[in-house]
């Protein structure tokens, strides 16, 4: 019921945004209008900038990184602010490229007094650059922070837009995004080379203690046994994510628990499940359908779990969030993909490869090749196949 009233005011807001003399903002001059050319920008008179991804799932806010790790390198020395949701917070704290991280709830009911003094604060000092990074859907709120900033540029992607408008009426600069396949990755940066920021470095930004990485390491000693970390005595740890959101996203169990099965036998692999809250029925089923030991992880907090990820030799997973989270701590995946092509979705680079069933049909990747692939990724090269990305 909510929804669509929600939604119903939303554009009303818009289409009096787009008409009325209030909401039609323009850059100043010097600024980069829609035809502008990046070197438009004094990156001098650049000292505050103010970057939004607080919406959509965290990993597609680890995508965003390399794009945010540009615009460091094109304004050393402006202090970037960052604003997220609470729950992409733990991915976000810590990024080496930001100054700060802001934490925008969803709901009234969770702002602290501290949360509202930093927005108070952040609209109060001046911002000179608005960065929205509204590149898989469009978020009226980010819009609205970065409106409400006070920036006098306020930049984001020309597409996707909001319903019934050819353009966003928050942004001075509407930045045209190649259409056509493309990496996200890729497309986020397309929004900040309208300002001359770029980099060669796709890496995900993603800081890592030394203390989660030994908890990591302790979490798999204490339920495998053995050392844990890549080349340690007692077998490759092999770290298995079997959940998602999305049914026709999720490898079969049965297929997977088969793919566990021969790791274990041939190469010795122990098999470490992770599973998300709400998910111990597939655990269940996988303990069902599995003949070797298989050791859980328990429900933690996610910077824990991506200790435990980190001190595994290979994650096996389904397109989702922890394939990503996989790739900041630097474990090499192997990923299951139906509903859209890993081309464009994947981690960038050959630690990370993919199996990607064209038919959309998710059950059509055998679990043969899968081991065979795996198990040139875990140092076995007689069984490897070539490419990053086998199409099924």
């Amino acid at each position: 019921m909510w929804y669509p009233i929600e939604k119903r005011f939303k554009t009303r807001v818009l289409r009096w945004l787009a008409s009325h003399p209030l909401g039609q903002r323009s850059a100043p001059p010097g600024s980069p209008g829609l035809s502008g050319p990046p070197s438009a920008v004094d990156a001098d008179g650049i000292s505050r900038i103010l970057i939004i991804r607080q919406h959509d799932q965290f990993g597609d806010f680890l995508l965003t990184t390399p794009a945010i790790r540009a615009l460091r390198g094109r304004f050393p020395d402006a202090h970037l602010s960052l604003v997220v949701r609470s729950y992409l917070y733990p991915v976000a704290q810590g990024n080496p490229d930001v100054d700060e991280v802001l934490v925008f709830h969803e709901s009234g009911w969770r702002w602290r007094p501290r949360d509202i003094g930093y927005f108070v604060g952040l609209m109060r000092n001046p911002v000179d650059l608005a960065v929205v990074f509204n590149t898989v859907s469009h978020s009226f709120s980010s819009d609205l922070i970065a409106w409400l900033s006070g920036a006098p540029v306020v930049m984001g992607p020309a597409t996707p837009t909001f319903d019934h408008l050819d353009h966003n009426p928050f942004y001075t600069v509407n930045v045209p995004v190649e259409h056509g396949p493309r990496h996200q990755i890729q497309r986020n940066l397309d929004v900040v080379r309208y300002v001359g920021a770029d980099t060669d470095d796709l890496s995900y930004g993603y800081a890592m203690s030394e203390e989660e990485r030994a908890r990591g390491r302790e979490v798999i000693e204490d339920l495998a046994g053995g050392s844990a970390g890549r080349g340690r005595p007692g077998g490759p740890v092999v770290a298995v994510h079997f959940g998602t959101g999305d049914a026709r996203k999720r490898y079969p169990v049965e297929q997977l628990a088969r793919v566990c099965d021969q790791l274990a036998a041939r190469h010795s692999a122990r098999i470490l499940a992770i599973p998300a809250p709400g998910e111990d029925e597939l655990l269940r089923a996988l303990r069902d359908a599995v003949s070797t030991p298989l050791h859980s992880v328990p429900h933690m907090p996610l910077r824990r779990v991506a200790g435990v990820i980190h001190a595994a030799d290979l994650l096996v997973c389904n397109d989702t969030g922890v394939l990503h989270l996989a790739a900041a701590v630097k474990t090499p995946t192997l990923s299951f993909h139906a509903t859209s092509d890993p081309a464009w979705w994947k981690p960038p680079g050959a630690g990370h490869r993919a199996f990607y069933a064209v038919s959309e049909r998710i059950a059509e990747i055998p679990p043969d090749r899968v081991c065979r692939v795996a198990a040139a990724m875990l140092g076995d090269s007689r069984n490897g196949e070539p490419g990053e990305i086998i199409r099924v």
